[in-house]
């Protein structure tokens, strides 16, 4: 069986987030001998090549490249996570969304609505478009309730995180805040102010090197920010990053991590995070499924000191740090084996041609 994987889509960022998931498929498809793996795109990184084609039934292609080939096979079927792969239509489509333009803010209301409705058709296409864990599930259902039925849950485990030693994490600091810790932040921009009034607080309680590091999406809130920053007492202790560019590193180097205001698109980085025993503060959210709130502290960050006391008491008291890192872990370990054990679809070796 050609088993067709395209790594092109605007829905999701980073895109290390789609390369990693390309690899979770490769990985769990090393099981069935019939399966050969064209990985489509015309970026890919030559990292990611290298490590999918350690695997002897692996093919990376350019687009136009299997355009060419998929209208010369009569066996296929395509994986994409939002993109299109032209003259294979012949052939089940499988859609696996990792974010949802409902999602995206600060963009233009158009381009919101062709994502949307692009989006839409995908679904609308697909076999059937697969959510690979709860969280995904109930958004996409409460987005596409008239869609529902072509929703479903299924199984990809994560699988070959890069081991990343002592040294990984040194060079990665370095590079980021000149080897001092950080405290990494998903914070939408309009809540960049008062995240930055309680980490003053923690700066004025304590005299620490500690940074603080901000994810942003685009280039346009990466503006905004630098705006905002203007005048900030410790502005030279606060780094500012996009989305697109995060690296994975970039989590497992950190103290810990903030997620504020997230949805399902930010699973994947939940995971990669406890992966690597960083403990996270999540910001109360009605959209949190209860099967993940133990992925990390949950809390309000609106109440007034809140997010000084939890940087202070992670700060000055190291096992507590572990500790909550440790619950991550536990959490993780305890979902993966609940979700392996359902009869849910295993991608991609229960898929049909």
């Amino acid at each position: 069986m050609r088993l067709f994987i395209l790594t092109e889509t605007d829905f999701i960022h980073p895109s290390d987030i789609v390369y990693q998931k390309v690899l979770d498929i490769i990985e769990v498809g090393t099981t069935s001998a019939h399966l050969h793996f064209y990985i489509v795109g015309n970026q890919v990184p030559l990292a990611h090549q290298d490590l999918y084609t350690t695997y002897g039934n692996v093919t990376i292609l350019k687009k136009h490249q299997a355009e060419k080939l998929i209208g010369e096979v009569t066996n296929a079927i395509v994986i994409h996570f939002g993109s299109e792969l032209k003259g294979s239509y012949q052939f089940p489509h499988y859609f696996i969304p990792l974010s949802s333009p409902y999602l995206k803010q600060n963009i233009a209301w158009v381009t919101k609505w062709r994502q949307q409705r692009t989006f839409k058709k995908f679904i609308k296409k697909a076999v059937a478009t697969f959510a690979i864990n709860d969280w995904s599930t109930d958004s996409l259902h409460n987005e596409y309730p008239a869609l529902e039925q072509k929703i479903q849950e299924a199984w990809l485990p994560v699988s070959l995180l890069p081991k990343l030693e002592w040294v990984d994490l040194s060079e990665t600091r370095s590079e980021l805040t000149q080897g001092n810790n950080y405290f990494l932040s998903f914070t939408p921009i309009d809540h960049l102010i008062d995240t930055l009034k309680e980490f003053s607080q923690f700066k004025k309680w304590q005299q620490t090197t500690m940074a603080l590091v901000f994810i942003v999406d685009n280039n346009k809130q990466l503006e905004e920010a630098e705006q905002i920053l203007k005048g900030y007492k410790f502005k030279d202790d606060i780094l500012l990053k996009t989305l697109p560019d995060l690296k994975m590193e970039w989590l497992a180097a950190s103290y810990a991590i903030l997620l504020d205001g997230i949805n399902f698109d930010k699973t994947s980085i939940i995971e990669w995070a406890v992966h690597y025993d960083i403990p996270l503060l999540i910001n109360q959210n009605p959209s949190q499924p209860t099967s993940w709130m133990k992925a990390g502290e949950v809390f309000l960050f609106s109440e007034k000191q809140a997010l000084f006391n939890h940087f202070k008491l992670y700060y000055k008291d190291e096992m507590y740090r572990q500790a909550r890192a440790k619950m991550g872990k536990e959490w993780f370990v305890e979902l993966t084996e609940h979700r392996s054990s359902n009869h849910f679809i295993k991608i991609p070796i229960d898929l049909k041609s």
